[in-house]
């Protein structure tokens, strides 16, 4: 009876102090302004693929299939954007 009763007010004391964690309004401690790097949009990859494959069955089609994707790293919103270099 003696352990439970500990363990039930050391729960409850653990409850109330997360509770009060949660409850805090954390608005008020206001995060520092960053300025942000300078960047620009970048490719990562690019590829292209093409293939053709005999479906399973003794009618079965061939199909041909193609496919291109390419992977852009692209800005946050509102950073500066560096300017392309003119080429002479």
């Amino acid at each position: 009876m003696k352990k439970s009763l500990v363990l039930f007010v050391v729960l409850l004391g653990s409850l109330a102090l997360a509770g009060t964690v949660f409850a805090m309004d954390w608005g008020c401690y206001g995060m520092p302004t960053v300025k942000m790097p300078p960047c620009k949009d970048r490719v990562l990859c690019k590829g292209s693929a093409k293939g053709m494959e005999k479906l399973c069955g003794p009618c079965a089609p061939v199909i041909k299939w193609a496919g291109k994707w390419m992977t852009i790293e692209k800005c946050p919103a509102g950073a500066v954007k560096v300017a392309k270099k003119a080429k002479k």
